[in-house]
């Protein structure tokens, strides 16, 4: 792994920012060639603030109504956030003087989200934005779609910090940054690692709550 670490910043808002370093790094699904840092957007009041406001513009502009935010990875601080950029009353707003609900998730042996007893009203006939730091493959995404399907809820839309998808299950990927400010950025199958096959080591394990150097 890289010892350096580079910031790169929105090109909508230089206030808004992530890291990144070069490697060779384990995710639950795939291996990659760059970690994402994300921690300064759902940890820094500051940046988060910015953030969720251009997070905010695509459901406003497009006239989305939103009931809850499911927030993957300790993306709740952000998420609260975006959520009063949401009921806010302006000219643009589908949601004006609306509450909002904003819950974490929580996860079963086998991976699914399981939402307990007095979480189900918020996610029951809820329109549902599913928020989460960081998409590879989209299938961390995909079984939370799942998981609000099954507690009779719809997934109305999926935003992120970082994106290499633009889709997902039809619903477009609301991202502050794509893979175009990573153009180089590679993700592969575990079974089809190159740099597994070359014998170049793993320098860590991923999530969306960080990293564990091996």
């Amino acid at each position: 792994m890289s010892s350096e670490i580079y910031t790169l910043t929105c090109p909508r808002d230089d206030r808004v920012f992530i890291h990144i370093m070069h490697g060779h790094f384990i995710t639950a699904n795939n291996h990659i060639n760059y970690y994402v840092g994300t921690s300064d957007i759902k940890h820094n009041q500051s940046v988060s603030v910015h953030a969720a406001r251009l997070l905010s513009e695509y459901y406003k502009m497009n006239d989305i109504l939103v009931d809850t935010v499911l927030c993957l990875y300790e993306t709740q601080s952000l998420g609260a956030f975006l959520a009063r950029e949401l009921a806010k009353p302006d000219m643009y707003s589908p949601n004006p003087n609306k509450n909002i609900f904003i819950i974490g998730s929580e996860y079963d042996a086998a991976g699914n989200l399981i939402f307990r007893d007095n979480l189900r009203k918020m996610i029951l006939k809820k329109n549902v934005v599913i928020l989460i730091s960081s998409i590879t493959s989209g299938r961390t995404v995909e079984k939370a779609m799942e998981s609000v399907d099954y507690y009779g809820g719809k997934a109305v839309g999926v935003s992120s910090i970082f994106s290499v998808v633009d889709k997902i299950n039809g619903l477009h990927v609301n991202t502050i940054f794509d893979k175009s400010v990573l153009p180089d950025y590679q993700s592969f199958e575990p079974h089809n690692c190159p740099y597994c096959k070359a014998g170049i080591p793993i320098d860590a394990i991923s999530n969306g709550y960080g990293y564990s150097k091996i």
